[in-house]
């Protein structure tokens, strides 16, 4: 009985250790710095916008969970309580709404994106959420000079 017994403390203790590092490494690991990272990618508004429309998967293979860099002229700025999003319109649709191209700002750069002018050329930089037919999304975003 005192073997069954301590076998069994040392596998509660093992697991209390395992327990310990998957918390430390995997559930509390840091967020990625979106401002600072490098982008996989970039490229214009247009050549985004034309990969997701002829192929949503392979194109959402590629770009979901990737930070990359868009350049483009924006429509619109839409801001909704804290949150501030730069809007490429890419197809205008009364009936159904507009298809679009969202970047939802880091709450530091919503003053800047709020300052822009539509119609003029930006360059954003965000993490890509993936599309959502109609729109492709990005969050966590920043205006790169």
């Amino acid at each position: 009985m005192k073997k069954v017994f301590r076998i069994a403390i040392i596998l509660a203790a093992v697991g209390l250790v395992a327990a310990a590092l998957v918390w430390k490494f995997y559930v509390n690991k840091p967020h990625e710095d979106i401002d600072s990272a490098t982008p996989a990618y970039s490229m214009a508004t247009e050549d985004i916008w034309k990969q997701y429309n002829e192929n949503p998967k392979t194109a959402d293979s590629l770009y979901t969970g990737k930070v990359i860099e868009l350049t483009g002229n924006f429509t619109r700025v839409d801001k909704n309580d804290s949150l501030v999003s730069v809007i490429f319109v890419m197809a205008a649709d009364s009936l159904f709404g507009d298809k679009t191209i969202s970047c939802q700002m880091y709450q530091k750069h919503n003053d800047e994106a709020s300052a822009l002018k539509a119609g003029t050329p930006v360059k954003i930089k965000g993490y890509c959420t993936g599309y959502n037919d109609p729109d492709i999304k990005f969050n966590k975003c920043s205006i790169t000079k």
